[in-house]
């Protein structure tokens, strides 16, 4: 019995939905983070204050951070799924990560084919892991709005909208980026780039100088519509003062990094993104195929997206600490204006090439055949090891449900944790101690002047309260405030002993119990 074809087995088994593709890659990339509490410390705490918002906390107020509300108000949607919140929200991001890489496919295809445009959408979840986004990380949620915001404006301004057309579809835009700046305001630079391509559309268009000021003026009230209902609701309750500072003064008052120079970890954000960005000029050569090279529309979709990963860039380097994850906005433009490249990605053809006949491959054309092949491997290993790297820093997880099974039947009163995993907050049910329950808001030195209060008095008014059990390092990092250290040593060598050491990661934990307490 023969066996079929090629051409057999496919016309046999169904095509499968780019969609459901992309969202099988998405689980199988994910799938050994699931179900672990310290994927990264910030969704620790994401989830943490999306639990208390829905027992009436309000953040920025009874919690404090500076993320926009709309980033808490998702965690508090996951929380309503049940469990612990914790395999929920990775569940969530996973759909939201399949979800946006779908939407980078259909913008990828109007102009590369659809191979490219599919490995497109692989690309973006495979770079989140190498970033920092493997969890629920705020631009694994963010990502999807401006994503859908560049689709739409993507139309408009390669088609020809009527007038009344092109205002709604601006208007759906600004909503799209106003919703995404209410999960991280860096949403907002995308957002600025899209409204000046709509003017630019509705300019080719005809539309004159009223016109356009009164497109202007409805996307703009678009755009900040989310965050001034947000804004109405703290300053009707009157704690406007409390979101304004929060969200708007803040982020402006931290100090530099401690741990590691701001140039250094851009070089590293450069060199991770290095071969996604390669493929996105690689894409960009007069080579590209012929088909995708002639039609205008085309051109002018790569040219749209080539210029809105420029105002990607300028979110990211706005803010200067230039951690891994502030780097993901940028993944999503790369990636789509990456896809007429990666449409050469095939193995067969690159070895056919490469030995049937060698002699006939010019440098450029093995550059092209096997650049993106090799890019997308090295995303993947690169993936792994950082999944490694974290279960080495962060531990598995069984460490901190160690110390939670600890806690659970001895806590009667609060729990403080001065460093440490705030994730233990939320599997104690523990009472909070203090409103800034990020340790690092408390803890460590770049956050000194930031917060709205002196972080060694709120570290002392804290332990004055004497709160039942104190969690933190055996010793200070190069990161750590020295005076807030040095007021927490005081209070436990004179209140409190140890009563648990427990390795998480590389970084060994102590908890302190109150001498009265037991």
């Amino acid at each position: 019995m023969s066996r079929p074809s090629g051409g057999g087995w496919r016309r046999v088994l169904p095509a499968v939905h780019p969609g459901v593709a992309l969202l099988l890659v998405a689980l199988a990339l994910r799938l050994p983070g699931f179900g672990n509490p310290v994927l990264d410390v910030d969704e620790e705490f994401y989830l943490l204050v999306g639990d208390r918002l829905l027992h009436g906390a309000l953040p920025f107020v009874d919690i404090w951070d500076r993320k926009p509300a709309g980033l808490f108000l998702i965690y508090a949607a996951i929380r309503l799924l049940g469990g612990t919140g914790i395999l929920q929200y990775q569940l969530v991001a996973t759909l939201s990560a399949a979800a946006t890489a779908t939407v980078i496919a259909r913008i990828a295809r109007r102009f590369a084919p659809g191979r490219g445009a599919i490995l497109a959408g692989v690309a973006y979840l495979l770079w989140l892991d190498v970033l920092g986004g493997q969890g629920g990380q705020s631009p694994v949620f963010y990502n999807l709005p401006v994503a859908l915001a560049a689709l739409l404006t993507l139309g408009a301004v390669t088609g020809a909208p009527t007038p009344s057309r092109l205002r709604r579809q601006g208007c759906a835009v600004m909503l799209l980026t106003g919703l995404a700046m209410q999960i991280k305001y860096t949403a907002v630079f995308e957002g600025v780039f899209f409204g000046c391509a709509l003017l630019l559309a509705a300019r080719r268009g005809g539309a004159g100088p009223g016109r356009l000021a009164a497109n202007a003026a409805a996307w703009i009230g678009c755009a900040l519509l989310p965050t001034a209902l947000v804004l109405g609701f703290f300053v009707a309750i009157g704690q406007g003062g409390a979101f304004a500072y929060a969200n708007f003064v803040s982020i402006f008052q931290r100090s530099a990094p401690e741990d590691g120079s701001s140039l250094v970890r851009l070089g590293k954000m450069a060199a991770y993104l290095a071969p996604l960005a390669i493929c996105a000029v690689l894409s960009r050569w007069p080579h590209r195929p012929a088909a995708i090279a002639a039609r205008a529309e085309a051109a002018a979709a790569q040219g749209f997206v080539v210029a809105w990963a420029g105002a990607s860039v300028a979110g990211v380097l706005v803010f200067g600490t230039y951690y891994n994850h502030y780097a993901l906005p940028m993944l999503v433009p790369l990636a789509a204006a990456a896809a007429p490249l990666l449409a050469t990605a095939d193995p067969r053809r690159a070895l056919r090439a490469a030995f049937a006949q060698p002699s006939a491959v010019t440098a450029g054309h093995a550059l092209r055949l096997g650049f993106p092949l090799l890019a997308l491997f090295a995303a993947l290993v690169t993936g792994l090891v950082m999944h490694r790297h974290h279960l080495r820093n962060r531990g598995d997880g069984s460490q901190v449900r160690a110390i939670a099974d600890y806690l659970r039947p001895r806590l009667h009163d609060c729990l403080f944790i001065f460093e440490g995993e705030p994730i233990l907050y939320h599997l104690t049910g523990s009472c909070l101690a203090t409103r800034y329950a990020f340790p690092s808001h408390l803890a460590d030195a770049k956050e000194a002047g930031a917060t709205g209060v002196v972080p060694e008095e709120e570290v002392a008014r804290i332990l004055g309260t004497r709160p039942e059990f104190v969690l933190s390092d055996d010793a200070p990092l190069p990161r750590s405030n020295r005076r807030s250290w040095a007021v927490a040593l005081e209070a436990l060598e004179q209140n409190y002993h140890p009563v648990l050491r427990v390795q998480v990661g590389k970084r060994q934990r102590v908890l302190y119990r109150r001498n009265d307490a037991g």
